[in-house]
């Protein structure tokens, strides 16, 4: 369905509301709506992915930290995660016989603590740089034993072995 102008225009102006939050919100009003977080009361991983966060996206940043609570932090490393994968498709240096298996297998570096790439020229690289802190900051609330394993059933908790 294609939308016109004037039919763009219409719809804006019957929801005038809408107008002054977006534009309140946008001129720093999301300050009074944004819930307080002590920054010392993350953890470093935390801290950091944060940063990462502010650093690579202003607007999703701000949309992201109005959420609240372990919601928050989910949705930030998710997007980190993917911020990471988008990093790689984007950076026009890596090779095509590189960066295609790399593409494909992205989803395991998820299990791999160590994983990092450090060969990217782009502007967000500092997310595969640290893909250890992005992928699961710790402790891992991700986890179902909290552990910072990253399994989907408490059983195989790497540290009750």
């Amino acid at each position: 369905m294609n939308v016109g102008p004037m039919e763009l225009l219409r719809k804006w102006l019957s929801h005038p509301q809408d107008i002054y939050n977006l534009l309140r919100f946008k001129m720093g009003g999301y300050r009074t709506v944004m819930p307080r977080v002590d920054p010392e009361s993350l953890g470093r991983g935390l801290r950091t992915c944060y940063r990462y966060l502010n650093q690579t996206s202003r607007s999703f940043a701000a949309v992201i930290q109005a959420l609240d609570g372990e919601l928050r932090h989910a949705v930030c490393i998710f997007y980190l995660v993917l911020r990471a994968l988008d990093t790689v498709e984007d950076d026009m240096t890596i090779s095509l016989e590189v960066k295609v298996p790399m593409l494909h297998k992205f989803h395991t570096y998820l299990y791999q603590p160590d994983w990092k790439y450090m060969e990217s020229k782009e502007k967000d690289r500092q997310v595969l740089e640290d893909f250890p802190t992005v992928r699961c900051p710790p402790p891992c609330f991700l986890s179902p034993c909290g552990h910072g394993c990253l399994h989907h059933h408490p059983w195989r908790c790497l540290k009750a072995v």
